[in-house]
């Protein structure tokens, strides 16, 4: 089984903050989805135009909430019609996934209204998909610390609208509001464009004071260092290893990046370049030789925004690595190709599996979660295990039975 539960637009929270709930795969749309969800994949017929994005939104996970600044790109397509316009991944969560919603052009080209109730992804297997939404958020107590985010749509509104100033060169949401810089979890309190899940209705993400600004023409420029997170190991080669990292899409001098150009490489050790091979990653990720180099948001089973997934596991006799695992990125423009600094985090085996150990923390117990947040005894199918180690501290961990 393929990995179920994913978030492709943020880091990862602990789950100390938030409670074990259901969530859901952001994946690829598909070109065959039902008739009932119509997604649009290929760039349409028009001038297109991309912007930098700005602003703030939240996302939700098994992990917990958080809420930051939105960051990377979005595109904008005035058909030739003069009055459609195409935006191509409207939500910083689903940024990657490559579709695009379409909205109406106002007369005097100060508005762009967009219908909501569109598919910005879907998933075909499951038959749910994420969808726009425009409502607020409202925090729910479960005591101890833990607390659950609920959608509540705002009744009648059945469109959003961006302000468009042409001679500023920017793009600007409607009506929304929230403050980032609140103290958690008033942080989380906020109304803006939402994406929630068709089958369920829950929410995925939700964003508000959103800016895009035009980006102009591209030029050569030295790439800021990224930020090496954090490695998980799953201890097997069920594909659910993970690297978790950030990609700032600036350069050296605090300007904004176009990440159509920017790409990136994963490295191990004494600069070793990792090599996602064909036979192991080309079938499930869609690309058709060994790939080094990952474009920047390139969407699949095992590449998302800020993680990638390995089918290797750094235990056993046969190690990823020995003891650092990195990232380097390149913006090439022009035939002209800079670097950043490879940037590393030091892992140490983070299991012995033979007794149990984790460095030197006991595990003291283990608990298994359902989809639904149930605990479960036994775990069935794909589960969440959550480990409590002998100092108080805990590990979330997704499990395949």
């Amino acid at each position: 089984m393929k990995k179920f539960l994913l978030l492709i637009a943020a880091v990862a929270v602990t789950l100390s903050v938030s409670a074990a709930k259901p969530t859901h795969t952001l994946g690829k749309p598909v070109t065959k989805a039902p008739a009932k969800v119509d997604i649009i994949t290929e760039q349409p017929e028009g001038e297109v135009v991309s912007y930098a994005r700005g602003g703030y939104f939240l996302t939700v996970s098994i992990y917990g909430f958080e809420a930051t600044a939105q960051t990377g790109q979005t595109k904008v397509c005035y058909a030739p019609d003069g009055k459609t316009v195409y935006i191509q991944d409207p939500l910083a969560y689903g940024e990657g996934v490559g579709a695009w919603v379409q909205g109406e052009l106002s007369d005097d080209g100060t508005t762009i209204t967009v219908p909501l109730g569109q598919y910005v992804s879907y998933n075909e297997e499951y038959d749910y998909g994420l969808v726009l939404a425009w409502g607020a958020t409202s925090m729910e107590d479960l005591g101890d610390d833990f607390y659950w985010l609920n959608f509540v749509p705002q009744e009648g509104v059945e469109a959003v609208t961006y302000a468009v100033d042409a001679a500023a060169g920017t793009i600007a949401l409607q009506g929304s509001e929230g403050d980032a810089s609140a103290e958690y979890p008033n942080n989380l309190n906020a109304l803006g464009l939402a994406g929630v899940w068709s089958d369920d209705g829950t929410i995925a993400t939700l964003e508000w004071n959103t800016v895009w600004t035009v980006l102009g023409d591209a030029t050569p420029a030295v790439p800021a260092n990224p930020e090496a997170l954090e490695f998980f190991d799953c201890g097997d080669e069920s594909g659910y290893t993970r690297f978790d990292f950030n990609i700032n899409l600036q350069d050296v001098d605090g300007n904004t990046l176009n990440s159509d150009y920017v790409t990136y490489s994963i490295f191990t050790d004494d600069d070793q370049l990792f090599t996602f091979d064909f036979d192991t990653y080309g079938a499930s990720n869609g690309f058709d030789t060994d790939m080094t180099e990952i474009p920047y948001g390139y969407s699949g089973n095992d590449f998302y925004l800020r993680r990638v997934y390995f089918y290797r596991t750094n235990m056993g006799d046969n190690p990823m690595f020995a003891n650092r695992i990195g990232i380097q990125v390149y913006y090439t423009v022009d035939g002209v190709r800079n670097a950043s600094d490879i940037v590393y985090i030091d892992v140490e085996n983070p299991y012995d599996a033979v007794n149990g150990i984790s460095g030197n923390k006991v595990v003291a117990s283990e608990r298994y979660y359902n989809l639904a947040g149930q605990q479960v005894a036994q775990p069935s199918g794909v589960a969440i295990r959550v480990t409590t180690y002998s100092d108080g501290t805990t590990q979330v961990a997704k499990v395949v039975k």
